[in-house]
């Protein structure tokens, strides 16, 4: 559960009214999102879509032409929900009042829950970045979206940051943080040690490095009274 409340109310955005050909189209996958997590893409059959979604073979059928053609809508489906909710989610008036250290705390607990969300998504999208450059370019390009996003924020918010080249740390505050979020989501074949304590420590742990890098100054008992989220407040302009 995000408790970071600069981020609390994220959620993937979905589409709003749809016609009874689109809302059949939908169920059918979430049906086939749903059994890719149970049971992996190659173990499921159109029949067992149709099964789930409770309509016919032919109507799944009627809607995709068969079940590659399924995975690239669920794919496609999941890419324009991650785009908008990107959107939203570095929006810079979202932010406003907020501290490096909220948005870093806030990037990593929103990663962390989205992570685990939409699994069937997840084998979907994997399935077809084995064989299909464009589609591997393309999540790449959204995940690419997102860290420009954050890292406009946190220059925005230079005055804070003690570290003599904040253009050139920031990108790899972010590129740092990116690596160790993927290690921590899919552990299988890379162990972190770190992975053996709960999502806070983990996220605790990952601000008290970015601050020590960043050099964000310390909290003090004043700047925890001024921003409830225990965030410093901002560094003073050095003069010139």
């Amino acid at each position: 559960m995000v408790k970071n409340r600069w981020i609390s109310d994220l959620h993937w955005v979905r589409e709003g009214q749809q016609s009874r050909s689109q809302k059949t189209q939908q169920s059918l996958l979430d049906a086939a999102e749903a059994l890719f997590s149970e049971q992996g893409i190659k173990a499921t059959s159109v029949a067992d879509v149709a099964r789930r979604a409770g309509c016919s073979v032919g109507a799944v059928y009627h809607h995709f032409r068969d079940k590659t053609a399924l995975l690239y809508a669920l794919v496609e489906r999941m890419t324009e929900e991650m785009r908008e909710t990107t959107k939203r989610a570095v929006d810079p008036r979202r932010w406003e009042g907020a501290t490096v250290r909220d948005i870093i705390q806030g990037y990593v607990e929103f990663s962390l829950a989205s992570g685990r969300m939409r699994p069937g998504f997840k084998h979907a999208a994997l399935e077809l970045s084995r064989d299909d450059p464009q589609v591997r370019d393309h999540l790449g390009e959204l995940k690419a979206d997102a860290s420009r996003g954050v890292a406009r924020l946190l220059l925005d918010r230079r005055s804070e940051i003690g570290h003599p080249d904040p253009e050139t740390a920031v990108p790899f505050v972010i590129d740092q943080l990116s690596s160790m979020l993927k290690m921590r989501l899919d552990p299988v074949l890379t162990k972190m040690t770190i992975n053996e304590h709960s999502d806070d420590t983990f996220a605790q742990e990952c601000l008290r490095s970015v601050t020590s890098y960043l050099e964000l100054e310390p909290v003090t008992s004043e700047s925890e009274s001024k921003h409830p989220t225990g965030a410093a407040a901002p560094r003073a302009v050095k003069a010139s």
